[in-house]
């Protein structure tokens, strides 16, 4: 073979894996006409627990944020991602509790009875006990300083630092306000204040307080639990749960389980197409990709034709898929560990400083 046609071959090939890199780069959102119907019918099947050595991940986190954004907003998932969450032990379900942000956390607190959130008072450092103190009222203020023995015209004149020795001084004093008045105080607590109050109540305290989160809050908090995690909740759901989640989910939901798959089974997906769905995708392309899409053979080639599906079709083709194969792409969708840098990024500001 002559110089000029090795050079040729190589410059040749060179285009088609740039071609291919760029097209699997690609990601297409979810877009398109909604489609409606529960999937397939139900054809039972065994099937082994899955566990984190089982995991298939992508390098696009940006999928993974869009499965669990559509797992955790899909409504028709969320009383049985609560029921799965529920069977979690009490170390398991601590452990993603304490990893709620603030505001959420505050929520289930305003919740509980009188006496539970007069309690937590009582686990207040100083500083944060003269914080809720110079956020009531000026009146109410005076009132409690003189129950506890602080003289409020004082104390109005006081630095911060006085009045942190002020309130110091007579620690005891402010235990045996009222159930009453303890609340109020508690209630001028930020949502930080009143994690911060939270995490030094003990195991049991923490449990009874967390255990009055909605079903929706126990979904939203599960976008924080970790791949193994994820992995024992949903070791707790049968196949027939597993497998009502799949149908009841979104057309949005369901495209981001396509989304979240494996190459192996993106092209599985992709074998259910007609000849027309397929010439449609393509045609989505840009045109200098159109040949090489119509030609791909490869797994990971065929799997890439997905980036330019729509929503609905991804569905679609969920949906043609046999039970177990519908399964399998939605377990490894909900165990599937994101990249560190998008959790961190929604982690609390307490979790990215324990981190650094």
């Amino acid at each position: 073979m002559s110089k000029r046609s090795t050079s040729l071959m190589i410059a040749l090939t060179v285009v088609v894996i740039g071609a291919v890199v760029f097209m699997k780069s690609r990601s297409n959102g979810p877009t398109g006409s909604d489609v409606t119907g529960a999937i397939g019918t139900v054809d039972k099947y065994r099937s082994e627990q899955i566990t984190p050595s089982d995991v298939v991940t992508n390098d696009n986190g940006a999928s993974a944020d869009a499965f669990f954004a559509a797992l955790a907003n899909d409504q028709a998932t969320i009383e049985t991602l609560g029921t799965l969450f529920g069977r979690l032990s009490a170390q398991e379900r601590l452990s993603i509790y304490a990893r709620m942000d603030a505001q959420a956390a505050s929520a289930i607190l305003d919740r509980a009875p009188e006496a539970e959130r007069a309690n937590l008072v009582a686990r207040a450092t100083v500083e944060e006990r003269v914080a809720m103190i110079d956020r009531m009222d000026k009146t109410a203020r005076a009132d409690m300083l003189a129950k506890a023995g602080v003289d409020a015209t004082a104390y109005e004149r006081a630095s911060a630092t006085e009045r942190v020795s002020m309130v110091d001084r007579v620690k005891l004093s402010m235990d045996r306000l009222s159930a009453t008045e303890r609340v109020s105080l508690f209630n001028a607590a930020t949502p930080t204040e009143r994690v911060n109050m939270l995490g030094r109540a003990t195991e049991a305290e923490r449990l009874s307080l967390y255990e009055r989160a909605t079903a929706t809050e126990r979904a939203n908090v599960l976008d924080r639990a970790t791949v193994t995690e994820r992995t024992n909740i949903l070791e707790r759901a049968s196949i027939e749960e597993r497998t009502s989640m799949v149908a009841r989910m979104s057309i949005e939901g369901r495209a981001a389980i396509v989304e979240r798959a494996s190459a192996s089974e993106k092209s599985s997906f992709l074998d259910r197409a007609t000849a027309s769905e397929r010439a449609s995708i393509i045609a989505r392309a840009p045109e200098a990709e159109r040949a090489a899409l119509q030609g791909a053979t490869s797994m990971e080639e065929r799997a890439a034709i997905l980036g330019y599906a729509t929503a609905a079709e991804k569905a679609s083709f969920l949906e043609r898929a046999p039970e177990a194969e519908r399964v399998s792409a939605f377990q490894r969708a909900f165990v599937g560990e994101r990249a560190d840098a998008s959790s961190l990024e929604k982690a609390p500001e307490m979790e990215k400083a324990a981190r650094n």
